[in-house]
Protein backbone atom coordinates (compact mmCIF):
# COMPACT_ATOMS: atom_id res chain seq x y z
CA UNK A 1 0.00 0.00 0.00
CA UNK A 2 3.01 2.55 0.72
CA UNK A 3 4.31 1.52 -2.64
CA UNK A 4 0.84 2.63 -4.30
CA UNK A 5 0.60 5.59 -2.03
CA UNK A 6 3.82 6.79 -3.08
CA UNK A 7 3.00 6.32 -7.29
CA UNK A 8 -0.22 8.22 -6.19
CA UNK A 9 1.33 11.39 -4.97
CA UNK A 10 3.69 11.36 -8.13
CA UNK A 11 0.34 10.91 -10.20
CA UNK A 12 -0.62 13.47 -8.82
CA UNK A 13 2.19 16.16 -8.37
CA UNK A 14 2.54 15.64 -12.02
CA UNK A 15 -0.80 16.32 -12.70
CA UNK A 16 -0.59 20.27 -10.26
CA UNK A 17 -0.76 22.88 -12.96
CA UNK A 18 1.97 24.27 -14.55
CA UNK A 19 0.93 28.07 -14.60
CA UNK A 20 -0.68 29.97 -11.50
CA UNK A 21 -4.46 31.30 -11.96
CA UNK A 22 -6.13 33.60 -9.89
CA UNK A 23 -8.09 31.11 -8.60
CA UNK A 24 -7.28 27.78 -6.67
CA UNK A 25 -8.44 24.49 -7.85
CA UNK A 26 -11.16 24.58 -5.09
CA UNK A 27 -12.62 27.96 -6.83
CA UNK A 28 -12.61 26.72 -10.06
CA UNK A 29 -14.11 23.78 -9.03
CA UNK A 30 -16.98 25.69 -7.67
CA UNK A 31 -17.48 28.27 -10.60
CA UNK A 32 -17.39 24.85 -12.68
CA UNK A 33 -20.65 23.39 -10.93
CA UNK A 34 -22.22 27.18 -10.87
CA UNK A 35 -21.65 27.31 -14.88
CA UNK A 36 -22.77 23.48 -15.28
CA UNK A 37 -25.55 23.90 -12.71
CA UNK A 38 -26.86 26.68 -12.38
CA UNK A 39 -30.18 25.77 -10.60
CA UNK A 40 -27.40 24.31 -7.42
CA UNK A 41 -26.51 27.43 -6.82
CA UNK A 42 -26.70 27.44 -3.06
CA UNK A 43 -23.84 26.71 -0.64
CA UNK A 44 -25.23 23.79 0.61
CA UNK A 45 -26.06 22.33 -2.90
CA UNK A 46 -22.57 23.52 -3.88
CA UNK A 47 -20.72 21.75 -0.90
CA UNK A 48 -23.60 18.02 -1.65
CA UNK A 49 -22.03 18.18 -5.03
CA UNK A 50 -18.77 18.61 -4.88
CA UNK A 51 -18.06 16.72 -1.56
CA UNK A 52 -16.38 19.72 -0.09
CA UNK A 53 -17.22 20.66 3.60
CA UNK A 54 -19.15 23.48 3.85
CA UNK A 55 -16.57 25.21 5.71
CA UNK A 56 -14.40 25.15 2.74
CA UNK A 57 -17.34 26.09 0.51
CA UNK A 58 -17.85 29.28 2.47
CA UNK A 59 -14.07 29.98 2.32
CA UNK A 60 -13.97 29.49 -1.36
CA UNK A 61 -17.12 31.63 -1.85
CA UNK A 62 -15.77 34.59 0.03
CA UNK A 63 -12.72 34.87 -1.68
CA UNK A 64 -14.83 34.08 -5.10
CA UNK A 65 -16.88 37.32 -3.89
CA UNK A 66 -14.12 39.47 -3.49
CA UNK A 67 -12.58 38.67 -6.69
CA UNK A 68 -15.78 39.69 -8.18
CA UNK A 69 -16.37 36.15 -9.32
CA UNK A 70 -19.71 35.48 -8.11
CA UNK A 71 -22.64 37.42 -6.97
CA UNK A 72 -25.51 37.06 -4.42
CA UNK A 73 -29.45 37.41 -4.55
CA UNK A 74 -31.05 37.19 -1.21
CA UNK A 75 -33.95 34.70 -1.63
CA UNK A 76 -37.45 36.74 -0.82
CA UNK A 77 -38.85 33.88 0.91
CA UNK A 78 -36.08 33.63 3.20
CA UNK A 79 -33.80 36.67 4.23
CA UNK A 80 -30.45 34.21 5.60
CA UNK A 81 -30.93 32.57 2.16
CA UNK A 82 -29.21 33.32 -0.75
CA UNK A 83 -28.34 32.05 -4.40
CA UNK A 84 -25.16 32.76 -6.16
CA UNK A 85 -24.44 33.51 -9.65
CA UNK A 86 -21.28 33.47 -12.45
CA UNK A 87 -20.25 36.36 -13.47
CA UNK A 88 -18.55 37.48 -16.61
CA UNK A 89 -15.48 37.71 -14.29
CA UNK A 90 -16.00 34.81 -13.21
CA UNK A 91 -16.16 33.05 -16.48
CA UNK A 92 -13.11 34.46 -17.35
CA UNK A 93 -11.18 33.37 -14.55
CA UNK A 94 -12.83 29.79 -15.01
CA UNK A 95 -11.84 29.54 -18.38
CA UNK A 96 -8.04 30.85 -17.44
CA UNK A 97 -7.90 28.64 -14.41
CA UNK A 98 -9.06 25.20 -16.40
CA UNK A 99 -6.46 26.18 -18.94
CA UNK A 100 -3.81 25.70 -16.28
CA UNK A 101 -5.56 22.87 -14.51
CA UNK A 102 -6.45 20.83 -17.63
CA UNK A 103 -2.67 21.11 -19.92
CA UNK A 104 -0.91 18.63 -17.49
CA UNK A 105 -3.79 16.30 -18.01
CA UNK A 106 -3.97 17.04 -21.43
CA UNK A 107 -0.01 16.36 -21.75
CA UNK A 108 -0.07 13.47 -19.97
CA UNK A 109 -2.83 11.85 -22.19
CA UNK A 110 -1.05 12.59 -24.87
CA UNK A 111 2.04 10.84 -23.81
CA UNK A 112 0.56 7.90 -22.15
CA UNK A 113 -2.64 7.40 -24.37
CA UNK A 114 -4.47 4.19 -23.43
CA UNK A 115 -2.99 3.28 -20.32
CA UNK A 116 -4.11 7.20 -19.50
CA UNK A 117 -7.45 6.68 -20.13
CA UNK A 118 -8.13 3.23 -18.56
CA UNK A 119 -6.35 4.91 -15.63
CA UNK A 120 -8.73 7.89 -15.63
CA UNK A 121 -11.53 5.02 -15.96
CA UNK A 122 -10.61 3.44 -13.08
CA UNK A 123 -10.48 6.65 -11.10
CA UNK A 124 -13.83 7.09 -12.53
CA UNK A 125 -15.43 3.92 -11.23
CA UNK A 126 -13.35 4.79 -7.46
CA UNK A 127 -14.72 8.22 -7.16
CA UNK A 128 -18.41 6.54 -7.71
CA UNK A 129 -17.79 4.02 -4.77
CA UNK A 130 -16.36 7.00 -2.58
CA UNK A 131 -19.42 8.97 -3.76
CA UNK A 132 -21.94 6.15 -2.19
CA UNK A 133 -19.99 5.87 0.16
CA UNK A 134 -18.42 2.38 0.02
CA UNK A 135 -15.13 4.11 0.54
CA UNK A 136 -16.06 4.70 3.72
CA UNK A 137 -13.52 3.61 6.46
CA UNK A 138 -13.65 0.17 8.60
CA UNK A 139 -12.26 0.59 11.69
CA UNK A 140 -9.06 2.61 12.92
CA UNK A 141 -6.65 0.20 12.21
CA UNK A 142 -4.08 0.56 9.26
CA UNK A 143 -3.54 -2.95 8.58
Amino acid sequence: MVHYQQQMQKIMRALLPVHKSLLTVSECELLAYLYLQPDQNTPLLLSNGSGMKKEAVSRCLKSLYEKKCICKQRQSADERSYRLFITDTGLSELKHGYESILQPFYDLWRSAGEDFEDFMRCADKLATHIEKGQGKKFDDQIL
